[in-house]
């Protein structure tokens, strides 16, 4: 015999339904949403990128480190031989709200790497004879220090955020850190703890 559910029963049913509860023993689909998270700001200040602008406060001494590249080929990296290809990418490391100097002299100790730093600004260069894909891995092999999720250059991370800008594109990166390709005028934030209220805003020198 087929009994028809009263208008008690229908109404709550209604009434849980509105509020996710579901009607019956199925539950009803009640996945939570995520959202992602805002983007931080740039800085609404400009900083060019030049040889003679320091960005950071010191951390690590110049040059690079007795385990990185000394001469010989390291990670792919070799000396280059000319310079047809010549790009640049800048890296910003953020330490607690702190922005920290990237050494100079990276990988020219031994000879000069294809992937190198001059001076303080941050700037990577790549040199080459033709185009190659570099990665962040390969720089920090010639500079002679780790890169992972929980050690950043001998600083130990528990909590990091990565960005990547292209041109005015400013996104946030999940995938592998040593993945990261070094593209021209593309610039790498890695943000260790606590972040800071902006990130820093470059202007590329035409130089660069």
């Amino acid at each position: 015999m087929n009994i028809k559910p009263s208008k008690y029963k229908l109404l709550f049913c209604s009434v849980a339904f509105s509020t996710l509860l579901g009607c019956g023993g199925g539950g009803g689909d009640s996945t939570p949403t995520t959202s992602t998270p805002a983007l931080p700001q740039l800085n609404a200040t400009t900083t060019q990128l030049t040889g003679s602008v320091q960005n950071g406060v010191d951390q690590w001494a110049d040059g690079s480190t007795a385990t990185g590249g000394q001469g010989a080929t390291i990670n792919g990296v070799t000396c280059l031989v000319t310079e047809d290809y010549h790009i640049h990418t800048q890296l910003t490391i953020i330490r607690d709200g702190q922005q920290l100097a990237i050494p100079a002299h990276v990988g020219l100790q031994g000879c000069a790497y294809e992937t190198h730093t001059h001076d303080k600004s941050g700037v990577l260069h790549v040199e080459t004879n033709a185009a190659k894909r570099f990665t962040l891995g390969q720089f920090f092999s010639v500079w002679g220090q780790p890169l992972t999720s929980t050690n950043i250059a001998g600083i130990p991370v528990s909590k990091l955020a990565i960005y990547i800008q292209d041109g005015t594109k400013l996104s946030a990166y999940t995938g592998d850190i040593g993945s990261i390709e070094l593209q021209a005028h593309r610039v790498i934030y890695l943000v260790i703890g606590t972040p800071p209220a902006t990130l820093p805003n470059y202007q590329w020198d035409p130089a660069l």
